[in-house]
């Protein structure tokens, strides 16, 4: 069985990742999602088990004791971790899977050569992220700041990733992302024979 896709998606705050990754998952119903811990407060709207597990610094010290986590980190002082178990049972099951990482995650698993497909989701400026921020309505004035701050860090990251894909409008980001996982499930690196005579020809190298 061909293992599924890890789709590694990465954005600053204010970029629009929570309404870009609720589309993705309604274009593409069979995308499994790889819900990461942390230990920062529930959001409004937020839900147990979909967006985060919601855990206590303690609860999250312990399972980095105990080796638990593909990767972690942490960012404006709360924990960030996505666990083995949220990802490789379904990637071993031939099933494409979603893991939304901070650019910390993404050098983690770029440092351990994690086979996947990264992409970083920017905003159209610094000021129209700002502004996001601002009409979200859930940080102070301080915390906007430093997570403008943080987000011009990891704008500078972008060469970690495969794709950069600027987001003006939510819908033509996620056709973009679309049309990257079916480009890269056609890679020759990737093909599969689809019938024994196929992969006979091709184990005996005949051109």
């Amino acid at each position: 069985m061909s293992k599924g896709f890890a789709l590694i998606l990465s954005a600053p705050s204010g970029t629009g990742k929570t309404t870009t990754c609720r589309l993705l998952r309604e274009k593409l119903p069979d995308l499994k999602i790889a819900v990461s811990h942390t230990t920062r407060e529930i959001r409004e709207g937020e839900k147990e088990g979909l967006d985060y597990f919601f855990i206590s610094q303690q609860e999250f010290e312990e399972k980095i004791k105990n080796n638990d986590f593909l990767e972690w980190a942490k960012v404006h002082n709360s924990y960030y971790g996505t666990s083995f178990q949220a990802t490789d049972s379904f990637i071993n099951s031939g099933l494409d899977t979603l893991l939304e990482l901070d650019v910390q995650g993404v050098e983690a698993l770029r440092a351990m050569d994690y086979q996947g497909i990264y992409i970083l989701i920017l905003p159209p400026s610094i000021k129209e992220m700002e502004a996001r921020l601002n009409k979200r309505g859930t940080d102070s004035e301080d915390r906007i700041l430093q997570r403008v701050e943080t987000g011009k860090q990891e704008i500078k990251k972008y060469k970690m990733y495969d794709y950069v894909i600027t987001n003006h409008i939510v819908e033509d980001t996620v056709n973009a992302m679309l049309s990257i996982l079916q480009a890269e499930k056609v890679k020759s690196s990737h093909y599969r024979p689809a019938s024994p005579d196929i992969e006979v020809l091709l184990k005996d190298g005949v051109d």
